[in-house]
């Protein structure tokens, strides 16, 4: 009889442990983190959902922060996928809410109140339950930004309920949602904006030098 009970609490412990290891999560990747552009050039950055079998989501939000003052996101040439999960091929079941683009897929919106977050909203199309889950990421985004100022420029997720981030099930719970690491991309002037920089410096100190004198 002890040994029944010592085996099933074992039992239960990984039944516990597996259905708690389960959780939904977003990455992000880009081709240049980790690189250096110069200003003007584009740098796309994915993000993808993978629901690690969760089935019944309803809503889901989640904020990119990036450095405002180094990148300028383009929401014209940015894109959403616009039916994420299926229950069958007919009926999508999580699709984009009207700030990322509703039907047409176009870029998500900045935060109202936040001008250095792109937020990434997805809501349930009303299918009872929703569909299972998918183990495979899923691209969720692609999101456009355009270097403008020198400094290092970095990508994250930011899951704050103050600034629209939010992950609800059919049944109301809120699960935690796993959040990937992010990226750095630096912003370098080419050399020849580099040169002229330094050469109307060097004619300020002088300038100043022959005022002073």
């Amino acid at each position: 009889m002890r040994l029944f009970k010592i085996t099933l609490l074992v039992a239960s412990l990984i039944v516990f442990s597996a259905a708690t290891s389960s959780a939904v999560r977003v990455d992000m990747s880009s081709p240049d983190f980790g690189s250096s552009v110069a200003p003007g050039t584009l740098v796309t950055v994915d993000v993808f959902l993978n629901t690690e079998g969760t089935s019944g989501i309803t809503l889901l939000g989640v904020g990119m922060l990036f450095n405002s003052s180094s990148f300028t996101y383009r929401q014209d040439l940015s894109s959403t996928t616009t039916y994420l999960l299926y229950v069958s091929s007919k009926q999508p079941y999580l699709v984009a809410a009207s700030t990322c683009g509703g039907s047409t897929g176009t870029g998500c919106n900045i935060f109202p109140t936040r001008p250095n977050q792109v937020q990434l909203d997805f809501l349930s199309s009303g299918l009872p339950n929703g569909a299972a889950g998918t183990t495979a990421n899923t691209q969720l985004v692609s999101l456009v930004f355009e270097a403008t100022g020198p400094g290092a420029g970095s990508f994250n997720f930011d899951f704050d309920p103050f600034f629209g981030s939010i992950l609800q099930l059919a049944n109301l719970t809120n699960p935690p949602l796993g959040l990937g690491a992010g990226g750095t991309i630096t912003v370098i002037p080419e050399p020849t904006t580099a040169l002229l920089v330094g050469l109307g410096l060097t004619g300020l100190a002088v300038a100043g030098r022959r005022n002073r004198a």
